[in-house]
């Protein structure tokens, strides 16, 4: 069991520091997206039937 244990704090170790360096890409993408997208008219309104 102590193997097992130890092969999982090794691997989170290794990726420690790639989980820190890329953790502010997601929210940095979201916001990078929403800026260059293009700019949508909006619908013109339909007709409603009077009734």
């Amino acid at each position: 069991m102590s193997a097992f244990k130890s092969d999982q704090e090794r691997a989170r170790a290794q990726y420690a520091m790639l989980t820190r360096h890329y953790r502010a890409i997601g929210p940095a993408a979201i916001v990078a997206a929403l800026l260059a997208a293009k700019k949508r008219k909006p619908a013109p309104p339909t007709p409603s039937k009077a009734a």
